[in-house]
């Protein structure tokens, strides 16, 4: 076992830090060649990072209701995600883009929840903290 603090603080570190890059690697995997003009047009009517940082608050949000026993909660995340971006897949009127945006929120909540599993696993609660 390893303290509870610092397995949490890596935790975060691990799901925010490192599951931005390897998402984005997956998607870019992914996407064929061909398909990346319609993803860019896409991403080019957001904020130049906003993908990314609405990445990372999914992960950590993940993450803590993960390690607070509240598994059901991340259901609230999937339901916001998909009524604040229905209107835009919607009228992009292309399947590749809600492709990749639910491949792109799949993969990164499933990051943080091996992350977060991976915390309770080996740095449970209750197990001593530093201090």
């Amino acid at each position: 076992m390893i303290d509870r603090t610092l397995g949490v603080a890596a935790g975060f570190v691990l799901a925010v830090v490192v599951g931005a890059p390897l998402v984005s690697v997956a998607l870019r995997l992914i996407v064929r060649p061909l398909d990346r003009a319609a993803i860019a047009v896409f991403r080019s009517r957001g904020l130049r990072i906003g993908g990314a940082v609405i990445g990372a608050l999914e992960r950590s949000l993940v993450l803590a209701f993960v390690l607070a026993g509240e598994f059901g909660a991340i259901g609230l995340i999937l339901a916001a995600k998909g009524l604040i971006r229905y209107g835009e897949i919607k009228d992009s009127k292309d399947q590749k883009v809600a492709e990749y945006v639910l491949i792109g929120t799949m993969l990164s909540l499933l990051w943080a929840l091996v992350v977060a599993l991976l915390v309770q696993r080996f740095a449970p609660a209750g197990a001593p903290t530093a201090g």
